[in-house]
């Protein structure tokens, strides 16, 4: 196979100097008529462009120079090669003076960054470039594009309300203009937009736990690219979707359906990032239905991603916790010790990129107990009698125990005192600080207004309206006879918060003081508590819980029973 697609090179360079000989004033539209069908990464194509580039610089044509370089980047194959392709692209773009081209450059460098070497923030710096460049352009399809990458990026940065916002902005864009009349390549080009930007909606919204939103996306998307050969790659995005609201719903056979359908289109794409994803939720189902060997299988697929691309989503690295658990079980030291540090190495990486939600990793497995067991690990590898392994095992593994019990209660301990110390100061207690206890900041409402929704707002509050399930911004602004865009003002200027937020901590706030001063609220369960101040899912409220107070609700409950020295 190789010898042939040696041939196939040498064959290509040879006709192209047949070619050149034969007629050297050829234009440049006949030269990229040999080239311009060809898929992504054809080396075939290079030689073509190549007499395309030498024809530009040879009569100086700065604009053929930028497509000839754009050209080269779409067909090499070496990774160096596209980046240096990539720079020359824009070093001509910017001698051309053209800002739509210079523009086109910095976005399609920064989709080498994401797309093949997934590293978002230098893509994210490219995008923000081409966006400079592309504001003011009369090319709104490129500044949207532009505005999807960048959506992109905030998403997988975990910034997933701010991504929420880009989406619905192309969303819009690009059903509003399959209105118009179009080019057939155009309404081709606008339908991946929509499409794209459908599918990026559901992973936003996804990762915000609205999984009725996501289903609805998928179900949209999938109608419209069902058996439409074009839009092939879109559709299996689709299924991927379709495949996670299965899977939230535990609905495990149909999951599983979904996720294969959508992994040929996504492997053909070299998606790596998606298709881990796509094995981790596969791995779980497999083992929640004790099928361990096609569970372990899928799990060691996305060690074999990282090992190869050097990148892991953040999500992905839960594959670790189940293949130390089961190397553990058969005492396989050697797999022990590999997985451990293919863990530590994945931190490490997503600290990078990902350091707001790099805590995950700590939670799930403690960063500093898996450097003692690797050492523990290391220095039992190296031991050549059976009961100094057995010893040392032993050893280790009470040590561990200890340390990461110790640094449990430890950190337990911290989360409460802290708390409770806002609580004494009155800053969650009875005397808490409430909306209406804020000064009143200058706004771009009426003093009027803003005074009489503050009131408002301070009967709702001391009514305790806000433990009602359900309550959206839309509902809320309704019942104080306002809408939700003045609503959104009032609180985002005199609370600095959205009201998201808002609605949050006022229900937290809430039942942590129920909790801190009524101890029959300490024998609730944790969905009753929800319940009680509004909170629809036992997920959702300890989550919340969690991000206000620093501390699980399950965790104060228990520290302040033992601090009350109340018992049933």
């Amino acid at each position: 196979m190789k010898k042939f697609k040696y041939f196939l090179f040498v064959f290509s360079l040879f006709s192209l100097w047949v070619y050149s000989q034969k007629n050297s004033a050829e234009t440049y539209g006949d030269i990229r008529k040999n080239y311009e069908k060809m898929l992504n990464d054809d080396r075939r194509a290079l030689p073509f462009v190549k007499l395309y580039i030498n024809k530009a610089k040879k009569e100086n044509n700065q604009e053929k120079l930028v497509q000839g370089y754009r050209d080269a980047r779409q067909y090499c194959i070496s990774l160096d090669k596209k980046f240096k392709y990539a720079d020359s692209t824009i070093q001509a773009a910017i001698a051309l003076n053209d800002s739509a081209e210079i523009s086109r450059a910095y976005l399609s460098k920064g989709i080498l960054f994401y797309f093949n070497v997934r590293k978002y923030k230098p893509a994210l710096d490219q995008y923000l470039k081409a966006y400079q460049f592309a504001e003011n352009s009369k090319d709104e399809y490129h500044k949207y594009k532009v505005i999807y990458h960048i959506g992109i990026v905030k998403s997988h940065l975990g910034y997933y309300e701010k991504a929420l916002q880009h989406f619905l902005d192309c969303t819009h864009f690009y059903q509003s203009s399959l209105e118009k009349k179009l080019h057939q390549n155009e309404v081709y080009n606008y339908k991946k937009g929509y499409y794209n930007s459908l599918h990026q909606l559901a992973v936003a919204y996804q990762y915000l736990d609205q999984f009725d939103k996501v289903d609805s996306l998928a179900n949209l998307g999938l109608k419209n690219t069902a058996n439409k050969q074009d839009y092939f790659l879109e559709n299996s995005y689709f299924l991927k979707c379709k495949g996670l609201v299965y899977f939230n719903k535990k609905d495990y056979k149909n999951s599983k359906r979904n996720f294969t359908n959508a992994l040929p289109g996504i492997v053909k794409r070299n998606d790596f990032a998606t298709c881990s994803i796509i094995y981790l939720h596969l791995g779980k189902m497999y083992f929640a239905e004790n099928e361990i060997e096609k569970s372990l299988r899928n799990f060691m697929k996305i060690d074999s991603i990282f090992s190869k691309q050097q990148f892991i989503l953040p999500e992905a690295v839960d594959c670790y916790s189940y293949l130390i658990n089961d190397a553990s079980k058969t005492d396989n030291v050697q797999k022990q010790l590999y997985y451990t540090n293919q863990l530590l190495k994945a931190d490490r990486m997503i600290n990078k990129d990902f350091s707001y939600i790099a805590s995950k990793i700590s939670e799930e497995y403690d960063v500093k107990s898996l450097k003692k067991e690797k050492e523990s690990l290391e220095r039992k590898a190296k031991r050549k009698l059976h009961n100094a392994l057995v010893l040392i095992g032993i050893s280790a593994v009470i040590i561990i125990i200890f340390c990461i019990r110790f640094y449990h209660d430890r950190k337990i301990k911290i989360q409460y005192e802290t708390l409770q110390q806002k609580l004494n100061s009155s800053k969650l207690g009875n005397d808490k600080e409430t909306f209406h206890d804020i000064p009143i900041r200058k706004t771009s409402l009426s003093l009027e207004l803003t005074e009489e929704l503050l009131e408002k707002l301070k009967v709702f509050e001391e009514t305790l309206n806000f433990t009602k399930k359900g309550l959206t911004q839309k509902s809320v602004a309704t019942k104080l006879g306002t809408n939700s865009h003045y609503l959104s003002i009032l609180i985002n200027e005199n609370k600095g918060m959205n009201f998201t937020r808002y609605m949050a901590e006022l229900r937290i706030n809430y039942i942590t003081n129920l909790l801190n001063t009524n101890k029959k609220y300490l024998n609730y369960t944790i969905e009753a508590l929800a319940e009680e101040c509004g909170i629809a899912a036992r997920q959702n409220f300890s989550a919340l819980f969690y991000e206000i107070n620093g501390i699980r609700p399950k965790d104060y409950i228990k520290k302040r029973k033992e601090e009350i020295g109340y018992t049933i």
